[in-house]
């Protein structure tokens, strides 16, 4: 998360949101620089263990990740 003040005001910005929902990573937003899914297959972390929340569920199924 991003917090401060900068010329136009206040800053309040999300840089990643990640959630943990019965056992699963849900990936809600990700404005990291390389991408969290490839660091959590790094750490070993299984493909259907991974939501990409941020896609829609009935575009989840075309993912290799889980399709909850």
């Amino acid at each position: 998360m991003d917090t401060g003040w900068d010329k136009t005001g206040r800053v309040h910005a999300v840089a990643l949101h990640l959630r943990i929902v019965e056992g699963q990573v849900w990936i809600e937003w990700d404005g990291t620089e390389r991408g969290i899914t490839e660091n959590l297959l790094d750490l070993g972390v299984a493909k259907e263990d991974i939501v990409l929340g941020f896609i829609r569920p009935e575009q989840r199924q075309f993912t290799d990740f889980s399709a909850v």
